[in-house]
């Protein structure tokens, strides 16, 4: 073929491929088929906080789809924790203030300090005559109203010093009983609430409660059943309270019954009378 023609078709060919390029020579044509069939590639995930691992692809757990309402605890809605809450609060002020439910009696005639009960001897529960000796008269008005009680306790509650002026006192008078197998001298109590906690403690180890009469001075008597009332209640024992005898008529403050109130239900609640010396006062 001669020289002319041979150029003269080359560039026919170059002019056809400038028109009309094959898909080969495009470096940036993609055939939508394969670009459809290649999955995508983990390591250029467009998070910022993702790790590139090699060869994993991260799959998406599906979680459990519930039909129906979900159930709600009560205590993470405040509604209801509000009423749980205020239930609690209404329990423990009936709780605070039970032992003030019950209104023991304080009399001086000794048929009257406990009507419809029976003797100790004929019911099996055990009656309690205590008297808080400070003053030698509570002994003397005790050891009066336990003559006129077949089968009662009597209690006489103080320290050593207390116990022997008693006893020296009613032996003088001729009073002090030949029988002592019912008489009981306990000694712990530096005060009123240390000397009927202590009896408290005693009486926990009797086999079942009974009545509990406490002796002692007007003046003395509001305070000393308050503090009854807070210690023995829920115990099951009848608590009252007798007159005695006495030339010490100066009254009290209130400001010791409150107190002495606050260290009852602390005593009440841990065991522990608000004392910090710890002595028993024997």
């Amino acid at each position: 073929m001669p020289r002319q023609d041979r150029l003269g078709q080359g560039e026919g060919t170059e002019r056809s491929e400038r028109e009309h390029p094959r898909a080969s020579d495009q470096p940036h044509a993609r055939r939508p088929a394969q670009q459809a069939q290649q999955p995508p590639d983990p390591r250029h995930d467009p998070r910022p906080d993702h790790t590139p691992e090699r060869g994993r692809v991260r799959v998406r757990r599906r979680l459990p789809v519930r039909l129906g309402p979900v159930p709600r605890r009560p205590w993470n809605d405040a509604r209801c924790r509000a009423v749980l809450l205020g239930l609690a609060g209404i329990a423990g002020v009936a709780w605070f203030f039970a032992p003030l439910l019950d209104s023991p009696r304080s009399g001086r005639d000794p048929a009257a300090v406990a009507p419809g009960s029976t003797q100790p001897g004929t019911s099996g529960s055990p009656w309690v005559i205590t008297a808080l000796i400070d003053d030698p008269w509570r002994s003397h008005s005790a050891l009066m109203l336990w003559r006129q009680r077949p089968g009662a306790i009597l209690v006489f509650q103080g320290n050593g010093e207390y116990q022997a002026i008693t006893r020296r006192n009613l032996e003088d008078r001729g009073l002090w009983p030949e029988d002592t197998s019912r008489l009981l001298r306990l000694l712990p109590g530096c005060d009123t609430l240390g000397q009927i906690t202590a009896l408290a403690r005693r009486l926990e180890s009797w086999p079942r409660a009974g009545h509990l009469t406490i002796v002692t001075a007007e003046t003395h008597m509001a305070r000393t059943l308050a503090i009854a009332r807070i210690v023995y209640a829920g115990t099951g024992w009848q608590v009252d309270g007798y007159v005695s005898d006495t030339d010490d008529l100066r009254p009290e403050s209130p400001l010791r019954l409150w107190r002495d109130q606050v260290r009852s239900t602390l005593w009440r609640l841990t065991g522990w009378d608000g004392r910090l010396d710890g002595n028993d006062c024997r």
